[in-house]
């Protein structure tokens, strides 16, 4: 870990994904750490969860763009709650049931 977050290699190896992975996320704008006084990525432990649903998300057959669109929704600025993550999980098993029911 680096001094005021999380770095790139502690992610990687808590969410299972390979170092280029998580930047390749970053790229796509799915998670947006900061900079130390390095340069260094510098990442929250809500990014871990994000990536972990990005990881789920894509399993289950959605977009990268869909995936982007759905965490877009969650709050700017603060690690989202129980609450907001049940949210955005209701609407994920709305399409869901939505492909079931085809």
């Amino acid at each position: 870990m680096v001094a005021r977050g999380l770095s790139i290699g502690y992610v990687a190896k808590r969410t299972g994904l390979a170092v280029s992975a998580v930047r390749f996320y970053e790229e796509e704008g799915l998670v947006s750490p900061g900079r130390d006084r390095g340069g260094r990525r510098v990442f929250e432990r809500g990014d871990i969860r994000r990536l972990s649903f990005v990881l789920i998300a894509q399993r289950l057959g959605f977009s990268l763009s869909e995936i982007r669109t759905a965490l877009d929704a969650l709050p700017k600025g603060r690690n989202p709650t129980r609450e907001d993550w049940a949210a955005l999980a209701e609407s994920f098993r709305d399409r869901i049931d939505a492909r079931i029911a085809g």
